[in-house]
């Protein structure tokens, strides 16, 4: 019965020490911050959305006192050393392995002092490929605490649909009246 007392004792002191490990700061700020900031929205571009433009517009809305750092990185398929562009259903497919990220531009730094506030950062001249904007929220000593971020597609603006169906309507406005008088005919 002794045996037994000990032995629970020492597996609740273990399990009671564990805890304790877990919970201080020293862990807490080692591990990599994934949470996002409910207080950070990254308003443009939307997350998943594909853009035709060779220009990113980067849009973060701040809802409170707090600073920022807002990064464009464009993500790659790593074959043979080659870095390769790819889709964005592509790219959610690849393992972590198979990618490689590039900076683009600068990392801003953003500081609010309002309970409102809007940042903006245009990145021109990017390429079609897959994008990951990501805002980190800092304390004053530049430690990371949250992480928002989007991915999205950027595509060459030719490849636009809602341009070729512009260019498809103009052309085919004959066929389309054609239609249109067919069915108000045999309609009845």
């Amino acid at each position: 019965m002794r045996k037994k007392i000990i032995a629970i004792l020492v597996i609740l002191m273990v399990l009671l020490s564990a805890q304790t490990v877990f919970a201080t700061p020293s862990a807490i700020s080692v591990a990599t911050p994934v949470t996002p900031n409910p207080n950070v929205t990254i308003v443009n571009p939307v997350s998943g959305s594909t853009i035709y433009s060779d220009n990113l517009l980067v849009s973060v809305k701040v809802t409170g006192p707090l600073s920022i750092k807002v990064s464009v990185t464009q993500e790659f398929k790593v074959e043979d050393g080659v870095n390769i562009s790819v889709s964005l259903e592509e790219n959610e497919k690849l393992e972590k392995a198979q990618t490689a990220n590039v900076t683009i531009g600068t990392t801003d730094a953003f500081t609010s002092t309002n309970n409102l506030s809007f940042h903006t950062k245009k990145v021109e001249n990017v390429k079609p490929g897959v994008y990951k904007i990501t805002v980190d929220t800092v304390d004053a000593e530049g430690d990371v605490l949250y992480t928002n971020s989007n991915l999205v597609e950027i595509k060459a603006k030719e490849e636009n649909p809602a341009n070729a169906a512009v260019v498809e309507s103009q052309s085919s406005g004959t066929a389309q009246f054609l239609k249109n008088l067919l069915r108000a005919i045999f309609r009845d």
